[in-house]
């Protein structure tokens, strides 16, 4: 007697009720299943297969053994598939197709068509087995997907009250980017999706901000420019867009359909966040094959999601980035309302570039001649060496303050000393001499005698002169500027070598360097003000006093030297040699002319205009 094939086995009948109770993963369900249904036909293989719809490719769920589906992928069968509508085991057409054959699982809603496929099932005798097994696999899909249903029924949905939860989340973040990787986070789980990205507008282009679960995608990558694409896509049309298409809808999704292709068939979906009536950013959601397909209902509790938390994502937006980046961003945002939304930076960069240009033309200011120029004074003392002679001694050193008469240098007194009292004995005999011949009557004698005496004494006035110069003393009050004698000491020195130089803190002015090219727009009068290297926060005013007429070619090139009149006292540490800039105001030009003169003077001397 024939054993009856339609009741499971007993071996058969454990792996059946844990297949009946299964409330694990996809992934372990579909393989499990494969293989009690290899077991119960005594199969060579058995594979699952999903997807198949119009536009989309077949993509292996489950197999067993391991390798059957590459097996099944080179016989070619995989097309005829979507011509299987039966409910239970069925030969595939074709020579090879007696090998095979397929059955399809009955549709749910919201989820791809299944198709399994046996390999090496025995003949016509083991129907009434083919039947049961076709029934058994039907029952055991449609209780898993029932019980899946319901578990995903009772999950936490995105409703009002939960939009508003993470609504309130998002009030917390003080930072965009901190935001936007929450509401990626927050999205995933309830949405099931695999991931959850956000890109945010940047004028004209759409950036990559954020993606769930701390994913990060370089801005320059293939994945990333992908992502911005589909959500371009969406931007575009101002419109929610997804693949599978959503039924009743009319746009345009081939990036989205390119996307999903290319990705193993995910479920892909792009909702707009508005702000102002204007798209700010897009969320893509992204959802594994297994886990069915977007339905209008989720995407509209993520445009609910969207419409609330775009205001907080775009003031937080507006506070991120440095001051000019958010001035900038700030002011192509109202400048959009009049300029219009398409190339808003490029209007706004264009209108502020001519109203610059108008105002440079029309404002007027006091063009400034700038000129370098030294300090220098006319109350100046040059001491020199009155004769011949050695160094004794040096009182001062370079910048010293010294008072009339002070005493600047000694000169060496021995030897004029030697010589004073050498003549004061020549004279001394001189005189004996005259009384001595005068007595005696002796008158020519007398008279040469006296001759001796005067030559001895006008000799004496000259030493007796050249040792009260050989004090060099202060003429006035001053300062010491030129020749350090301290190293000098005991060193010969020659009639008119410069030793010192001393000079007045008074009469002060200011020597300038005008280049040739300022020359012709400066005159006598003219004022203006310079400031010292050494205190560049502080300026003095000047008046410009007399030109010099012939012109000084120096290596930085040609200058005429004028002479500035400092107005007002002296500050007490300027010294006499201090550098730094003066300038000197003269007509008014306008500001477009004073920054582009010079440019035009080259070009005029360049092109002969």
């Amino acid at each position: 007697m024939k054993p009856d094939l339609s009741e499971p086995s007993a071996n058969s009948i454990p792996e059946y009720e844990l297949l009946a109770t299964f409330d694990g993963e996809p992934n372990i369900f579909w393989g499990r299943l494969c293989a009690y249904a290899a077991a119960r036909l005594d199969a060579e293989s058995v594979c699952l297969l999903v997807g198949g719809g119009a536009g989309s490719e077949f993509r292996v769920l489950a197999q067993a053994p391991v390798g059957a589906a590459k097996r099944l992928g080179q016989s070619g069968l995989t097309a005829e598939l979507r011509n299987v509508r039966n409910n239970e085991f069925t030969p595939l057409p074709g020579l090879l197709g007696r090998r095979y054959q397929a059955m399809s699982f009955p549709v749910r809603e919201g989820l791809p068509p299944l198709w399994m496929v046996a390999e090496g099932i025995a003949g016509d005798e083991e129907e009434l087995l083919i039947e049961a097994v076709s029934k058994e696999a039907r029952a055991l899909a449609d209780l898993y997907q029932s019980r899946r249903h319901a578990q995903r029924s009772e999950e936490k949905l995105l409703n009002l009250s939960q939009v508003m939860d993470l609504g309130l989340a998002l009030g917390e973040s003080g930072h965009f980017q901190e935001a936007a990787l929450r509401l990626c986070n927050e999205l995933a789980a309830p949405m099931r999706a695999s991931r959850v990205s956000l890109a945010w507008m940047e004028g004209q282009d759409l950036k990559l901000s954020s993606t769930s679960h701390g994913g990060r995608i370089s801005s320059g990558s293939q994945e990333a420019l992908a992502l911005q694409q589909v959500m371009e896509e969406a931007a575009d049309q101002d419109n929610e867009v997804a693949w599978p298409e959503l039924a009743g809808t009319s746009v345009v999704s081939r990036e989205h359909r390119k996307f999903s292709t290319a990705r193993e068939a995910v479920a892909v979906a792009s909702v707009p966040l508005r702000h102002q009536q204007e798209v700010v950013g897009l969320v893509c959601l992204e959802r594994a094959a297994e886990e069915g397909v977007w339905t209008i209902g989720e995407l509209e509790r993520v445009r609910l999601l969207a419409d609330l938390v775009a205001p907080r994502l775009q003031g937080l937006h507006g506070r991120t980035g440095w001051i000019g980046k958010r001035i900038w961003r700030s002011t192509r945002r109202k400048a959009a309302g009049w300029l219009g939304p398409d190339h808003t930076g490029w209007k706004l960069a264009a209108v502020l570039s001519c109203v610059t240009l108008v105002a440079l033309a029309i404002i007027h200011v006091d063009h400034q001649v700038k000129a370098p120029f030294i300090l220098k004074t006319d109350a100046a003392s040059l001491i020199s060496a009155p004769f011949p002679g050695f160094i004794d001694e040096a009182a001062f050193h370079v910048g010293d303050i010294v008072k009339k008469g002070d005493v600047l240098v000694r000169l060496d007194r021995t030897e004029l000393l030697l010589e004073e009292a050498d003549t004061v004995a020549l004279r001394n005999k001189s005189e004996r001499e005259v009384r001595s011949n005068q007595g005696e009557g002796k008158l020519a004698q007398m008279l040469v005698s006296q001759a001796e005496m005067r030559q001895a004494e006008a000799k004496l006035a000259v030493i007796r002169h050249r040792l009260q110069l050989t004090e060099l003393t202060a003429p006035f009050d001053g300062v010491i500027v030129e020749g350090d004698l301290r190293e000098r000491l005991s060193s010969p020195v020659q009639t008119g070598e410069l030793l010192l130089k001393v000079v007045q803190i008074k009469d002060l002015f200011g020597q300038l360097q005008v280049d040739e090219r300022d020359i012709s727009y400066l005159s006598a009068g003219l004022q203006g003000d310079l400031a010292f290297a050494s205190r560049p926060g502080e300026s003095y005013s000047v008046k410009v006093d007399r030109f010099e007429p012939v012109a000084e070619v120096r290596a930085e090139g040609t200058v005429f030297v004028l002479r500035a009149q400092v107005l007002g006292e002296p500050q007490a540490w300027w010294r006499p040699g201090m550098s730094g800039l003066c300038k000197i105001a003269t007509e008014k030009r306008s500001l477009l002319w004073i920054g582009t003169h010079r440019l035009v003077e080259a070009l005029r001397l360049w092109f002969w205009i």
